[in-house]
């Protein structure tokens, strides 16, 4: 399975980065660009850590504060296990040129007739389907136009953190109310709209 930027934060935040490995099979795939191949190559999910990071210090001891605190505990997590049980994935030349369709303004009208409401993808969700499409990978986000695209592209499986959470439930991972109680703080703390429960 190979996730976005969407899904690994929101387990991430949630403390749940085991669970996120053990529902991919041991090994969760991020595209390069979503999560840099190395610590000095920052990209989209070191962007949201330091985010994350900022927020803690603007306030200390504020509730802000304290929930980007305890998120950057998850991210710091996260991204430590890059060349563990997270794999960065470079894209092979076929899908960077896909990802380069669904993120390039002009190639708009093609993405219409794929489903797309957007303008474009935006370059994470993009390399990530042109990753996904091309290794015929289960792909978890929470874009509705990723998905849109990634399925009209011949993509098998697609994921909502919801759906992940639920599948951890099932799983025995979390037991409902702690799965429930993280996605309701998920939805309140950390401004995720995902779907009611």
């Amino acid at each position: 399975m190979l996730a976005d930027a969407s899904v690994a934060r929101n387990f991430a935040v949630l403390g749940w980065v085991d669970h996120l490995v053990a529902l991919a099979g041991g090994t969760l795939l991020i595209a390069h660009g979503v999560l840099g191949l190395t610590a000095e190559e920052p990209a989209e999910l070191e962007r949201i850590q330091k985010a994350f990071r900022d927020e803690s210090a603007r306030d200390p001891g504020s509730p802000a504060a304290s929930a980007a605190a305890a998120a950057l505990v998850g991210l710091d997590d996260l991204i430590g296990r890059r060349s563990q049980d997270i794999k960065v994935v470079v894209p092979t030349a076929e899908e960077f040129a896909l990802a380069v369709r669904l993120h390039d303004p002009q190639d708009r009208e093609w993405r219409r007739q794929l489903g797309v409401r957007a303008r474009r993808l935006d370059a994470g969700e993009a390399v990530s389907i042109g990753i996904a499409i091309g290794r015929r990978l289960a792909f978890a986000s929470d874009d509705d136009d990723a998905r849109v695209a990634y399925l009209a592209l011949g993509g098998t499986k697609h994921l909502w953190t919801l759906d992940l959470i639920q599948e951890a439930v099932a799983r025995r991972l979390l037991s409902k109310a702690e799965a429930q109680a993280g996605y309701r703080r998920l939805c309140e703390r950390y401004r995720f709209w995902g779907p009611p429960w």
